[in-house]
């Protein structure tokens, strides 16, 4: 199976500072890809990680490659794109378009401490 991993290095996971937010999204995303045989697609050769983390970008070199369906888009969750899609939802259904399959490795925030009360 072939995938390509999304984050986003501005959303912020609970109370955690964005770079540990980031980090963990690296972690759960790439055990993910590790543990379910995903082979990442490189689209760009001069590409400098394994994973995008802006989805313009990444919609550009799909369109550019004129690549078929790729088999999986891997996320950390739906809520790490939760603002591109409400500000672009044309260009979500263009990107999401590429992909067979849309997977949300974790389903939902770790709940903050004050909500728990």
């Amino acid at each position: 199976m072939r995938g390509i991993v999304l984050l986003n290095p501005n959303y912020s996971i609970g109370e955690l500072h964005m770079k540990d937010s980031f980090t963990i999204q690296q972690i759960v995303t790439n055990k993910y890809m590790e543990e379910n045989n995903i082979s990442p697609v490189i689209l760009n050769p001069y590409q400098l990680n394994l994973h995008y983390t802006i989805p313009h970008e990444l919609l550009y070199n799909l369109q550019n490659k004129k690549i078929d369906q790729i088999d999986c888009l891997v996320l950390h969750s739906m809520e790490t794109l939760e603002r591109f899609i409400y500000i672009y939802p044309e260009k979500w259904l263009a990107l999401s378009g590429y992909f067979k399959e849309i997977i949300p490795v974790t389903t939902q925030t770790p709940v903050k401490k004050y909500e728990a009360h």
